[in-house]
């Protein structure tokens, strides 16, 4: 029997429904001539579930996840009217499809953003006396912030940093990441170097009493929703128009280094990121090579911030 014929049958039944209107006749004519042009072969009998699953992975290369809804919806629905008149197997029956949703994509935050935010908390921090309890929240804050952008760090895995992670004569930051897997970050930048070293020596007793180097104002360790409300806070005070999240600093830090043409397995490396599927290609990230890049490459060093 002719996919042709059936299709043309299919589409007069169509019109002779009071509830359809013309667009969505039309609608399924594009459909269901699409799918025509398509198979593999003309002859309704022989269209079977791989003929059907076929298709629909063409259609996945092309098409946007709401199109190939419809279009397969137009497809069962009238392979049902073929069923029904003609008493031909349904290639649908018992089948369904599982249609890959695009991944979104990370949202990240402008440099230019980055710049007046950062810029904003430092002006704040510099209007206020050493001494006072507000110099000591503004200095945790920023050091908090300046150490997500710089090592793109998990707010989870920032909160959990202890003394012992930090090296502030080396620059090294050892992070325990997904797992608990271990990795090391370097920080390159001078100004962010000074600033680590200025925080630890406000913060030491509660940081020797807890062990953990992000303290918040009752000498607790800071917790990762703590961290996400100051940069909501801080976010709107610098007027920046932009709803602001820690993980934001991640994407931003990554797709920024991939932007300086850094390679991007050695960005993999910075994240902690760990794929069975993609274990082989990434290569081992020597210290030295990542300090070079990181020095040469962080988008930190190209911002204009008053630090002194």
């Amino acid at each position: 029997m002719d996919l042709r014929i059936c299709i043309e049958e299919y589409l007069k039944t169509c019109s002779r429904r009071s509830n359809l209107s013309g667009k969505t006749v039309k609608a399924y004519r594009l459909d269901l001539e699409q799918f025509e042009r398509m198979a593999r072969t003309q002859n309704v009998e022989r269209i079977n579930k791989s003929d059907i699953e076929t298709y629909v992975s063409e259609l996945q290369a092309v098409r946007k996840p709401a199109s190939i809804r419809r279009k397969i919806a137009a497809l069962r629905v009238f392979f049902r009217f073929v069923e029904d008149e003609y008493g031909v197997e349904n290639p649908f029956a018992r089948t369904r499809f599982k249609i890959r949703e695009p991944s979104p994509l990370p949202k990240t935050i402008p440099l230019y953003k980055i710049e007046t935010l950062l810029s904003a908390i430092y002006e704040k921090l510099f209007s206020n006396k050493k001494e006072s309890k507000r110099y000591g929240e503004l200095l945790r804050d920023v050091t908090a912030l300046e150490l997500l952008f710089a090592t793109g760090v998990r707010v989870s895995e920032l909160c959990g940093l202890t003394a012992r992670n930090i090296d502030l004569a080396e620059g090294v930051i050892q992070i325990r990441g997904k797992g608990g897997g271990m990795r090391v970050v370097h920080v390159c930048n001078p100004s962010v170097l000074q600033l680590l070293t200025d925080y630890f020596l406000r913060f030491s007793k509660p940081i020797a009493r807890t062990g953990f180097f992000f303290i918040n104002r009752i000498g607790s360790p800071l917790l990762p929703s703590s961290v996400r409300a100051m940069l909501r806070r801080r976010a709107k005070e610098a007027g920046i128009g932009l709803h602001v999240t820690p993980h934001m600093f991640r994407h931003s830090f990554a797709t920024l280094l991939l932007e300086a043409d850094v390679d991007i397995r050695y960005i993999q490396q910075f994240l902690g990121h760990r794929s069975i599927t993609t274990t082989q290609i990434y290569t081992h990230v020597t210290s030295a090579k990542q300090r070079s890049i990181l020095s040469e490459k962080h988008p930190r060093n190209k911002l204009n911030i008053k630090t002194e």
